[in-house]
């Protein structure tokens, strides 16, 4: 009976220090609350989105947790802030492209197996965004235009679960880039217009 215990605990614990050394891929919401926001001397803050989320290959936008226009805006709502001392115009956010693309590595592999099955892909983020100040008669008064653009590759052998947690850590990546080139850029363009920082 002794003896008994001794084997089911040998047994037992290889089995728990294997599910312990497993990392864990726990997908997290990218989000700016943390982050301060510039305000600019504007009455308000438009978002223009002229792309349109493509569903048809090799985009993916659509099959991942946060696709770059939603997080365009909610970074626009986060930093910039819109408020009117001597400019009665508006300060316009136009997404021009946020698209992601899954291409595969080897010609004979479509799209759809990167979630099915263990096909290895090149991941392509592109973000390309102009922020104007525009005067009451929607006159440009100045502009900054940002592109960004990552690529990853991702290998055959890892599961659905970990691809998802890289391309989320991806767009949480090209989101960090974009924010300090469009920070630093508004900052040096527009800093007659900045009420604060």
């Amino acid at each position: 009976m002794f003896n008994n215990r001794y084997i089911i605990i040998l047994l037992l614990v290889p089995l728990l220090c294997s599910c312990v050394s497993q990392k864990n891929y726990l997908i997290k919401d990218i989000n700016f609350i943390e982050y301060e926001s510039l305000t600019i001397d504007a009455s308000r803050l438009i978002v223009v989105q002229k792309y349109n989320v493509n569903d048809t290959e090799p985009y993916i936008d659509h099959l991942v947790k946060q696709d770059l226009v939603s997080l365009v805006n909610y970074w626009s709502i986060a930093r910039l802030n819109a408020e009117s001392m001597n400019n009665t115009g508006n300060l316009q956010v136009t997404i021009n492209e946020a698209s992601i693309k899954a291409l595969p590595v080897e010609e004979n592999n479509k799209i759809e197996e990167l979630f099915i099955s263990n096909a290895a892909s090149n991941i392509e983020m592109n973000l390309d965004v102009t922020i104007d100040l525009l005067d009451q008669n929607n006159e440009r008064i100045s502009y900054v235009n940002i592109k960004v653009f990552k690529s990853q590759e991702l290998t055959g052998n890892i599961s659905l679960l970990e691809k998802d947690y890289r391309i989320q850590e991806m767009s949480r990546s090209i989101m960090m880039d974009f924010d300090s080139l469009a920070i630093n850029k508004l900052k040096e363009v527009f800093k007659k217009s900045i009420l604060s920082n």
